[in-house]
């Protein structure tokens, strides 16, 4: 009886050891899971934030020139005006780069606003209207702060995401870790079972004698 006790006790050890080996198993998918997306939310922190928030600071210089040249008396006509057109067809190289990041819907919707404003800042360009341009381009700067804005909010949501991702893999390597000790334990207690001789004696039937 204790032969096919400590049998039983062999065999409930294997099918734990062999679930602790499946939870260690579904442990490394999830962190493998969780390690890509961290990975995917740095890269979109850096990519579709920190690049466009870059790109933000290229407009406002770019429309602080012209908000200037606009308003200037000793310039001529002539002048500003290619000189307003070479900021806006650097503006418009910006916005090919910009239109490659990941846009929210807030943001597509600030950024054509902008788009629009440079627009009409071109069409005043060539009727040499400075007064109007000036104003323009001071919208065009609270449209610019509007979408700086939003690279911030989207920069803290995206980082939040990324600590919360980086704590569950935390989790996950303590889990781990506890599941390791147990998978130690189990190999160890094999171990010495593996080493006692278990030999089943099973007793004659009495009627055969």
């Amino acid at each position: 009886m204790k032969d096919i006790n400590r049998i039983n006790r062999n065999t409930k050890a294997a099918a734990v050891l062999i679930f602790v080996t499946i939870l260690l198993l579904i442990s490394n998918y999830f962190m493998g899971l969780n390690s890509k997306k961290t990975n995917e939310t740095i890269k979109a922190i850096y990519n579709d934030r920190l690049m466009v928030s870059h790109y933000v600071f290229q407009y406002t210089h770019a429309i602080y020139q012209i908000k200037e040249t606009a308003n200037t008396l000793k310039i001529i006509d002539f002048e500003k005006q290619q000189f307003i057109l070479s900021r806006l067809k650097t503006i418009h190289q910006i916005d090919k780069k910009y239109l490659k990041t990941i846009l929210t819907p807030d943001e597509k919707k600030q950024f054509r606003i902008f788009q629009n404003q440079c627009i009409a800042i071109q069409t005043q360009n060539k009727d040499k209207n400075w007064q109007k341009m000036s104003l323009l381009s001071e919208q065009s700067l609270g449209s610019l702060a509007i979408l700086a804005r939003i690279q911030v909010d989207e920069g803290k949501t995206a980082l939040i995401i990324a600590n919360a991702l980086h704590d569950g893999n935390q989790f996950f390597a303590q889990f781990e870790i506890a599941l390791y000790i147990i998978l130690a334990c189990l190999s160890a207690y094999l171990l010495v079972l593996k080493k006692m001789k278990v030999k089943i004696k099973i007793p004659e039937n009495p009627s055969m004698n």
